[in-house]
């Protein structure tokens, strides 16, 4: 089979920029809902007039602050309705928007500042200011304290949303120049720099265009036919490419309603409570939350209806391949999982499959309108399109390490074309080599032990210079800890309860995985199970929940160590070793 792919459908009625996306709203949908948040136990909403209003005036506001065109603010907040309207006014207006994760160390945030060059820079709230590097930039606070505002050491330079917003009062005639404005920003401006989550290395900047988001969409509209008034819920952060650019911007172009989930994927109860009274249509999110929901659903029947309600059309997923224990479920009821492949550097979404109820394990799909996709040396996917960005901030030989004259980008992803579509083997610097001198990917063997097993949450592959792969296995709590399973559950399950005898389960899950495996050499021969969840907190997994390869292996060196060497005594009380049957020496014997 080639190995290139491209879409036939061509791209069509591309929208000229964000700022025109958001006036073309108002005028359609006007006084439908365009926002939700929890206000106080309640959701508020928002519609597309208040809204677009509301991006307006802060648009007047950023005008008085001696700006340029083209000048970086950066932002640091978490997802709510004052960091919608500021970053939608900043992008609008000409100016570029820096996300930076509110959840990074002080020294990542300083660091990301300097290096960017923002002009202004606004925050959720106030006490991180004495931490960053502020020089005399203007600075903004979304949340008003409460105590009194003499207290604080910046109070002459500090200026709070809900203050400019009341103060700034343009008149008619101002708000008709502002829009015009927001209509003469070209697409191929830059509108954002937003940091790559660094699962191997130091974020990079990743430059993005109106004309790189505004195509996305247009592909999107396409392929999904979306309908205004449709009900999003969302968790996913917007400093990341995930849900700041593929779920809000669809939410927003498609004419929907975009409602914030508090729950930030944590919160499982929360996050419940939030869909039924959202009811999404159509549900963004990650493996290691859809883990966390179906191990709900499978324990408890108001859960299963309080999520498959009638109103949701589909779910989709990325950041990491589903496994096929979890989209099962969503089979079973009827959903279909619609999963993609991207990544910041292209904006992000390259593939899609089909809203189908079948899934191939790590098939993408195919290229999306205006995106071009081929295989490169040692299969490394490339990608060429409207999608690809202009390059990294201030990093012009790395830039040109990836992106050639022709405007191919290489991604850093192995794969393969198939019939149905793309697969993802692996990320590139992933791949290691074993002793006899055979490459390894790890992510294969990491979703095919997903697939089998939905009693583990994560599984990280390792064994540079091994005879053969070991794995480090991390439990679902909560399906272990439960009393009973649902009848959505496979039948032939043993159900283990505990950690130590998930050991002696799993030791026969993946003696089916090394029997199923025709590459010998790929056969897993050590296994340990950790009693314990990757977190955030520790650096172990990124934003969208994708596991750190770096950080794994620093943190759980001593397992590694022992794995390594053959050492099963003395082992940290959390760690069960796996005893693995040898599946090749079985059917050497048979033959």
């Amino acid at each position: 089979m080639e190995a290139y792919m491209k879409c036939d459908t061509p791209l069509k009625d591309v929208t000229r920029n964000i700022g025109v996306m958001l006036l073309n709203n108002r005028e359609r949908y006007g006084e439908m809902n365009a926002f939700a948040q929890d206000e106080s136990g309640a959701y508020q909403f928002w519609t597309w007039n208040g809204l677009v209003d509301d991006i307006v005036t802060f648009a007047a506001y950023l005008r008085t602050k001696g700006l340029k065109r083209g000048d970086h603010i950066g932002i640091i907040s978490r997802n709510y309705y004052h960091r919608l309207v500021v970053e939608l006014a900043v992008m609008a207006s000409g100016y570029v928007s820096v996300p930076i994760f509110h959840r990074y160390t002080e020294e990542m945030m300083s660091h990301l500042l300097e290096f960017s060059d923002v002009k202004m820079l606004i925050l959720v709230n106030y006490w991180r200011l004495e931490y960053l590097p502020t020089d005399d930039k203007p600075l903004l606070v979304m949340e008003t304290p409460e105590f009194p505002r003499k207290m604080y050491p910046f109070e002459n330079r500090v200026e709070f949303f809900d203050d400019v917003m009341k103060r700034t009062q343009p008149t008619n005639e101002q708000r008709r120049e502002i829009e015009e404005s927001f209509r003469t920003i070209e697409p191929e401006e830059t509108c954002l720099i937003m940091y790559t989550s660094g699962t191997t290395r130091f974020p990079k900047g990743v430059i993005l265009t109106h004309r790189n988001i505004m195509t996305q969409q247009s592909a999107l509209q396409e392929l999904w036919k979306p309908v205004p008034g449709m009900r999003f819920l969302c968790y996913l952060p917007w400093h990341h490419s995930f849900g700041g650019l593929f779920e809000r911007f669809f939410a927003l172009h498609s004419g929907g309603c975009l409602a914030v989930d508090g729950s930030w994927g944590k919160d499982i109860n929360k996050l419940l409570q939030n869909f039924a009274e959202i009811k999404p249509h159509i549900y963004f999110s990650v493996p290691k939350v859809y883990k966390e929901i179906v191990s709900r659903v499978l324990t408890s029947a108001d859960a299963e209806a309080t999520f498959f309600h009638d109103e949701l059309k589909y779910v989709f997923t990325a950041a990491a391949p589903l496994d096929l224990s979890i989209s099962d479920i969503f089979k079973k009821k009827g959903v279909p999982v619609v999963e993609g492949w991207g990544l910041t550097e292209t904006s992000p979404c390259c593939t899609l499959t089909d809203l189908l109820l079948e899934r191939t394990p790590g098939v993408v799909g195919f290229p999306i309108p205006g995106v071009e996709v081929r295989l490169g040396d040692e299969n490394e996917i490339l990608v060429r399109g409207v999608n690809v960005m202009k390059g990294y901030y201030k990093l012009p030989e790395v830039t040109a390490a990836v992106l050639d004259e022709d405007g191919w980008f290489k991604t850093g992803d192995i794969g393969a074309v198939t019939e149905d579509g793309l697969q993802i083997l692996a990320r590139k610097d992933r791949v290691f080599k074993l002793s006899n001198g055979e490459k390894v990917f790890p992510s294969m063997i990491e979703r095919n032990i997903g697939n089998l097993c939905k009693f583990i949450k994560h599984a990280y592959i390792f064994g540079a210079g091994q005879d053969h792969p070991c794995a480090l296995l991390f439990p679902n709590r909560e399906l272990l800890d439960s009393d009973e399973i649902s009848i959505l559950d496979e039948a032939d399950c043993v159900h283990p309860d505990k950690s130590d005898s998930l050991t002696v389960c799993f030791s026969r899950c993946l003696h089916k995985i090394n029997c199923h495996q025709s590459v010998k050499f790929e056969h897993i021969q050590k296994a340990m199970i950790i009693d314990q969840e990757l977190t955030l907190e520790r650096d172990e997994l990124t934003p969208s929940f994708k596991i750190i390869a770096r950080n794994i292996e620093k943190n759980y060196k001593e397992y590694i160590d022992c794995m390594m060497m053959n050492k099963t005594e003395g082992l940290p009380e959390n760690a069960y070793v796996v005893e693995v049957c040898d599946c090749a020496r079985e059917h050497d014997g048979e033959d």
